[in-house]
Parts: C-alpha cells; structure tokens; sequence
C-alpha cells in the first residue's frame, strides 16, 4: 500500500476566487532487508538475524521499529544511526523469517523474508532398558525406553514415533526383529526371545518433513545364559563316625529347549550339620564330559549334603537339593 500526504490536485475557492492547490505528495520510499549468520538446521537452533533499513535513495532511517517475525516468534528491533539493526532467536519451527518496516511519518513501510527454512527436531532416547540380564536362553527379554524432541521450550515427549528393533551377534552385521510406535507418553516396549548373546538396538525412525524429527538409536549388550540343573545322591544313608559317604550326581544345561548333559567345569560340594542354619564349603568335585561327578568325604556329624554349580558365562548357576545323611 502506497502512503500519500498533502491535498488532491485541482482548483479551490479562496474568498470568492479560485486558487490552485499544490500536487498530491508521495510518501517516501523505503527498503529494509533481512538475513541471518547461517541456516539453521534444527528446531531449537540460536540464529542471529540483522538487517538495515534505508531510504529508496539508500539513506539510512535511524531511529525506526522494526517487526521481526521468526517462525512465528515476534520481535520489534529499532535501527541504530547507520540505519542497522540485529537481534537473536531460538528457531521454534520451520518457515521463512520476515522484517516489516510499517511505515512512520512520511515514510512508505516495506517488508523483506528469507528463504523458508524446513527444520527438524533432534531427538534422543531416554529410560532405555533391558531385563532380565542376564537373560536364560529362549525367554523374552523386555526392552523399555522413551522417545523425546528437543524443543525451544525444553525437552518434549514424542508420541507416535516410529522405531526399529534390530539384532547384532558381532556387533557390525545388523539384522531386523520387529517394530512398533511410541505410545501418548513417548514410552515404547519389545519383547523379542532371545537365543544368544548379543547386542539389541533401538532405532527411532526419521520423520523427514518440516517440524519433523532426525533419526537417533540405542545400544544395550544382553548375555544369555543356559539355564542348569544340578541333581545330587549320596550313600549311605548311615556312616560311622569319620566314615566315608560318597556324594554324586549330574549336571545337565537347557540348550535351545532341550536338556542336555554337560561337564568339563566342576561342582562345589556343602555340609549343614543337623541344628545348624549355616552350610560349610566340603570341596569341589569335577564334572566328567558326559555330565556326572563323584566323590568320598569324611562325615563328622549328621546333616544335610548339597551339591552347587556356581555357572560362568554361558551358564547360570544351580543347587541341587539337599540329602541327609546319620552319623553314628
């Protein structure tokens, strides 16, 4: 819109006589421009955008308000002597940023904008879990966690995303184990069955438009162990004071569903001598390759005998029950 001063052009009645009035006057044009130090990438980004306002001439105005507006966030900045004018911002969304001069006095306004700016939030992944762990093989594992955007106002909960579960045995080769979406509070779970050990990542899905979100991911290494059992015998029954009684049995381990016998590691064998709440270390007992141990010990009291694998990496530990034995 073009902003004029004065009166129209033509013939007035001054005191009985006609008189001519001067020209319209046009009011004067301006320029303002506007730019920022760098492109913002993301939501949230500090941008610094500057400007100057001149007369069409290219005189500088001092002394002018101008109306920033930065993806909806509104500033008013007053230009300097050399008609300058500059002032900081938190990105709050995509768009294009616009300086409006409105026009003052004899002054036309004008208006400038940058390019639109299609930004996207950075995101993150907190509360992130996996339990049990370690975790007996063939057995669901529960893997939680919740998905956030970082926003100008602080961090925000992100509802409705997309993720990924994936699968990596070496941690390089990657392969895909199902998806699901971010509930109302940002909160997701996966319940795979885990068969070995091995690493589990969460991938959050891009949302690759304005206002969108950027991808991001968690890692969590999860050990799987073969469940045990441990089955103890003893005889005889009744032994003489310092007598010998042999303690044997098996050791078996659950491999992809099936119990399987298995040795090369060694059992501890305990006492609990009768009226006692406490067991006492007896010695360790070797397992042979098929799975069976066996060993004499001295028995000094009555009480109950056990035998108890303590596990390793590949397998969790067990105690057998227990076997009472009289000494007389």
């Amino acid at each position: 819109m073009r902003r004029f001063t004065g009166v129209a052009t033509g013939l007035i009645l001054v005191a009985g006589s006609l008189a001519y009035a001067s020209p319209a006057q046009a009011a004067v044009a301006t320029k303002v421009t506007i730019k920022t130090d760098h492109a913002p990438g993301y939501i949230g980004d500090e941008v610094t955008v500057s400007g100057k306002l001149t007369r069409s001439s290219g005189a500088a105005l001092k002394g002018q308000s101008v109306l920033l507006n930065v993806s909806g966030k509104r500033k008013i900045v007053t230009t300097n002597s050399d008609g300058l004018y500059i002032a900081e911002f938190l990105v709050p969304k995509s768009g294009a940023f616009t300086a409006e001069f409105l026009g003052a006095g004899s002054y036309d306004e004008s208006a400038a904008s940058t390019a639109y700016y299609a930004l996207q939030y950075r995101t993150f992944i907190d509360k992130f879990s996996a339990s049990p762990r370690p975790i007996e093989q063939n057995k669901p594992l529960n893997i939680t966690g919740r998905t956030n955007r970082i926003a100008v106002g602080g961090n925000e909960k992100l509802a409705g995303a997309g993720l990924d579960l994936l699968y990596s045995g070496d941690g390089n080769n990657w392969s895909y184990v199902s998806s699901t979406n971010s509930d109302g509070n940002g909160r997701f779970r996966f319940t795979p069955i885990v068969g070995q050990d091995g690493t589990w990542k969460v991938v959050l899905k891009p949302n690759a438009v304005a206002d969108g979100w950027l991808q991001t991911e968690r890692n969590i290494w999860v050990d799987s162990r073969y469940k045990t059992s441990v089955a103890v015998s003893v005889t005889p029954k009744n032994v003489k004071y310092k007598g010998k009684v042999k303690v044997y049995g098996t050791l078996k381990h659950k491999v992809d569903g099936s119990w399987a016998s298995f040795g090369g590691v060694k059992v501890a064998v305990y006492h609990r001598a009768k009226g006692s709440k406490k067991w006492r270390f007896q010695g360790w007992v070797s397992v042979s390759g098929g799975g069976k141990f066996s060993k004499r010990f001295t028995a000094k009291r009555d009480g109950h005998w056990k035998a108890v694998y303590k596990g390793n990496g590949a397998n969790f530990s067990d105690s057998s029950g227990s076997k009472y034995v009289n000494v007389r």
